[in-house]
């Protein structure tokens, strides 16, 4: 399990815990954080889900992957800490991570 921290646009913060394999965007939607559009409905088919990860000392995340990198692109907001909360998937190593949801980009609904 990893257990998380959720900062939303507002800077409310939020503690969740996800089980190992599930993806961010489905724990985030599992403790009713209603921001992520997830317009795609998590197939990386847009940058709706754009969140800032902020990992705990000694932690690591698998690379983002060509196909999320493609979708990131397309953000205004994009840095060296943005994931797309749909391709990122929960693991012990992740355990203790900052995630903070990305300014809505123009065209979002």
């Amino acid at each position: 399990m990893a257990h998380f921290t959720v900062e939303t646009r507002s800077g409310a913060r939020h503690e969740v815990t996800g089980r190992d394999g599930a993806t961010l965007l489905k724990a985030i939607r599992k403790a009713v954080i209603e921001e992520l559009t997830a317009q795609c409905g998590g197939g990386c088919a847009c940058a709706t889900c754009h969140v800032f990860v902020t990992l705990p000392e000694g932690g690591t995340a698998p690379p983002v992957s060509p196909g999320e990198s493609r979708m990131l692109a397309t953000s205004q907001n994009r840095t060296l800490a943005s994931r797309l909360a749909c391709q990122l998937k929960l693991e012990t190593a992740l355990d203790g991570m900052l995630v903070v949801i990305a300014p809505e980009e123009a065209g979002d609904f």
